[in-house]
């Protein structure tokens, strides 16, 4: 079976849970898959909140696409933070003892909806901590609540740098940021592959028209020029316009910021067109790529964080069983999501072993904030704002498989 690697090394996600309380017996965490819409979630463990607040279970809230055009990314998240979770679990729980209580729920990556979903996590379910959402309008869109509750968010995959320079405290990011992944693509093209021009395809999104800034204000840095930008809606399917101009700008090089399935309808069009140009950016690693793009994305490369094709040994252990587990590929977010979960266990333990209250939504964040964990997408610790630093990797297509080509 294919490994199909995760992406932006911002690609992290920080997130685990423990907890300082009653010695007494608990039931294993619950899950139940969410169903369509903010109004469907999943949760709750025998005892309920009366449980959590005795300190024998902890809940934790997922929040990310299950249904939409983004599900495919989210059911990989929801996998990951499970898999984690169950591990947990199985080993009696953070701190030995304290059993993860998962609860769910479905924004369908729209921010309004995502809105409502956090909500239920925070006024029904009393989440002590949340992992999402997946898209960075989502999640700018959320985490004002999170943060108005004093409760820790990690987003295993929203990258925008609005995110952490927002002043919120509360949220995280595991992922690489986009700046981080543009000035990774721009010294890569410019220094390794002596490019002096470039034309950039963006998304009409937070996340597309946050990449197109930064390339815009930072592209001078590394010799680069910008000679064309063009934009495009999520849902689009004819892109003969903007390729055109593209190439007649005739840059070096093209960058994509943008999600897989447009990405590969981009590339199947300049194969149908004959346009012939070195492609690499961020958004598009996705296990679904060479699936809607077959031949036509050979070649093309992606900057991100992580890749089932780096033979580290806990990377090779993750893709193991998750693809035993799931039988099928993923991206990055899923061992972003992973780690996230015990980044907060582990900010739990320590507040135990420290004899604070890891109820407090305060006391827990100031634990995530001072995190140093050394997970499957190495190690995890987050500056002042929240940001992810990491070491990211680009990697190409061949013959249908990913290749490490700067580490």
């Amino acid at each position: 079976m294919k490994k199909v690697l995760a992406w932006g090394m911002a690609l992290l996600m920080a997130g685990t849970l423990a907890g300082c309380g009653s010695s007494g017996s608990s039931a294993p965490a619950g899950t139940a898959a969410a169903g369509g819409g903010a109004a469907a979630a999943s949760s709750t463990a025998a005892g309920g909140d009366a449980a959590a607040a005795s300190g024998d279970t902890f809940t934790l809230g997922l929040i990310c696409p299950l249904s939409g055009s983004s599900a495919v990314s989210g059911q990989i998240l929801k996998n990951a933070t499970e898999m984690a979770v169950n591990e947990i679990n199985e080993a009696g729980g953070i701190d030995g003892r304290i059993k993860i209580v998962l609860a769910e729920v479905d924004d369908e990556g729209v921010p309004a909806t995502s809105v409502t979903a956090m909500q239920k996590l925070v006024e029904q379910d009393k989440v002590n901590a949340v992992i999402g959402a997946q898209a960075s309008s989502c999640t700018l869109a959320n985490m004002e609540i999170t943060k108005a509750a004093k409760i820790p968010q990690i987003t295993p995959a929203s990258s925008n740098v609005a995110v952490t320079q927002s002043g919120n405290e509360y949220i995280y990011q595991m992922t690489a940021t986009d700046e981080l992944h543009m000035r990774n693509i721009m010294k890569y093209m410019s220094t390794e592959n002596g490019a002096k021009t470039f034309a950039i395809l963006y998304e009409s999104s937070d996340f597309g028209t946050g990449g197109f800034k930064i390339a815009s204000d930072i592209c001078s840095e590394f010799g680069l020029e910008m000679v064309d930008s063009e934009v495009y809606n999520a849902g689009d399917t004819d892109f003969s316009v903007v390729l055109g101009k593209m190439q007649k700008a005739n840059p070096d090089f093209f960058i994509f910021w943008g999600y897989h399935t447009e990405v590969a309808m981009i590339c199947k069009q300049m194969q149908q067109y004959g346009i012939s140009y070195p492609c690499i950016g961020q958004g598009y690693n996705s296990p679904e790529l060479t699936n809607l793009g077959g031949a036509a994305v050979e070649g093309i490369m992606i900057d991100t964080a992580f890749d089932a094709a780096n033979p580290d040994e806990k990377v090779q252990e993750f893709d193991k069983k998750y693809t035993e587990l799931y039988g099928e590929g993923y991206d990055q977010n899923a061992p972003q999501s992973y780690d996230a979960v015990y980044v907060i266990k582990d900010a739990v333990e320590r507040c135990i072993a420290d004899g604070k209250d890891y109820t407090d939504g305060e006391t827990l964040n100031s634990y995530i904030a001072n995190t140093a964990w050394d997970g499957v997408t190495g190690v995890t610790t987050f500056d002042e704002s929240g940001r992810m630093n990491k070491e990211l990797l680009i990697i190409t297509i061949e013959n249908g498989e990913h290749k490490i080509i700067k580490n």
